[in-house]
């Protein structure tokens, strides 16, 4: 048996007996091996970044949710002059939970201001242990009509 020159073991045969071939395969099986333990080792990893930016985007949804819910109760204040109506408009506007919404109107010579103060809970199963409840809030100021 010869072996030439810059030939790798895996790249030798044994002649007919095939002796250099089962050498390849046990490569060949410690390659597929070491991959199915990377792929192993990574996998929850992936899982766990999946997760994050799943509840990323519950979290930026209920920003928009939010905002939506200050503008709201701006325009009703601002249109009616009514702070028990423009409460209600903000908690309807929205499908957020109303026991963590809290608003706030205020109004200052011709302008109105709703400020708006939510707790978006973490949702996914995996991350509620680990991440707490994240505050959004946001405030809209409008012209008030109602003043004239």
């Amino acid at each position: 048996m010869s072996i030439e020159a810059g030939a790798r073991p895996a790249d030798v045969h044994a002649g007919p007996a095939g002796g250099g071939h089962v050498a390849a395969q046990v490569g060949q099986a410690s390659q597929a091996g070491q991959a199915t333990v990377e792929l192993a080792a990574v996998l929850p990893l992936l899982f766990g970044l999946v997760l994050l930016v799943v509840q990323a985007g519950l979290v930026v949804r209920d920003q928009v949710l939010v905002v939506h819910a200050a503008r709201e109760a701006a325009r009703v204040a601002a249109i009616e002059g009514d702070r028990a109506a423009a409460f209600a408009a903000a908690r309807s506007a929205t499908g957020l939970d109303r026991d963590r919404l809290a608003v706030e109107v205020r109004w200052s010579s011709n302008q109105v201001t709703a400020s708006v103060r939510f707790r978006s809970l973490v949702v996914v199963p995996l991350l509620r242990r680990t991440l707490p409840a994240v505050p959004l809030s946001a405030a809209v100021t409008m012209h008030d009509e109602a003043a004239g």
